[in-house]
């Protein structure tokens, strides 16, 4: 007669590992106050500026999941949040970009740190206190600063579903490797070459030029 011994089978190995897994908390993201706010909110001069090579930089996408872009097309990346006043006023200039350039340029809207979080204070001030954007205080605009990737993704599903944006949104990582290599600012914007080059660096974002510059970018392009 065969004897069963008291070693678990793999499948309770393998059920036991992915529940473990299942429920391991994320890495936390990191905050910091913006150096910007150090330099009178003049975020020109900081991270990345235009002939430099953009390094790789971890993201995430709605679904949680990490990834890192590719090169095989010019690359539109804009910073912005759920609570960030002035980025809400430049959906519509985004998504006219979008809507145009789609089909040639890979445009991003970063979702980075909350500008204005309802329950701790701003990377764009050194005041403790929460800074309530007047703006959002009218339209109604109120969210906590996410701790995980996870409520970060929440929060960029129900900046989606309110305003309808049409612009693909992904996640800067819990280490804002975006927001503190690109500049920290909260709606800045850089178009990168296929070769991983910085074509256009705007601290802050600006349809016309950025227009103009993926335009030039396009016709090198097809000249070449």
């Amino acid at each position: 007669m065969k004897i069963i011994g008291n070693k678990p089978s793999l499948f309770w190995i393998w059920l036991i590992l992915s529940f473990a897994c299942s429920h391991t908390p994320s890495e936390p993201i990191e905050f910091s106050i913006s150096q910007g706010v150090l330099n009178n909110m003049d975020f020109a001069s900081l991270g990345i500026q235009t002939g430099q090579q953009l390094p790789d930089i971890l993201f995430y996408n709605l679904s949680g999941e990490k990834f890192t872009i590719t090169r095989h097309a010019p690359k539109l990346l804009i910073s912005g949040s759920y609570t960030c006043d002035i980025t809400r006023s430049k959906l519509q200039a985004i998504d006219s970009l979008y809507e145009k350039y789609k089909d040639k340029v890979d445009i991003y809207l970063v979702n980075t740190l909350e500008a204005h979080p309802q329950n701790s204070s701003s990377p764009y001030s050194l005041d403790e206190e929460p800074w309530l954007a007047k703006d959002n205080i009218m339209s109604g605009i109120s969210a906590e600063q996410p701790t995980t990737i996870e409520g970060r993704v929440d929060l960029a599903e129900k900046w989606i579903k309110e305003t309808g944006i049409q612009t693909p949104i992904i996640l800067d990582g819990p280490k804002n490797g975006f927001w503190n290599q690109v500049g920290q600012a909260p709606n800045m914007a850089i178009l990168v070459s296929t070769d991983g080059e910085v074509l256009l660096k705007q601290p802050w974002f600006d349809k016309d030029e950025m227009e103009d510059a993926i335009d030039n970018q396009l016709q090198h392009l097809k000249a070449d």
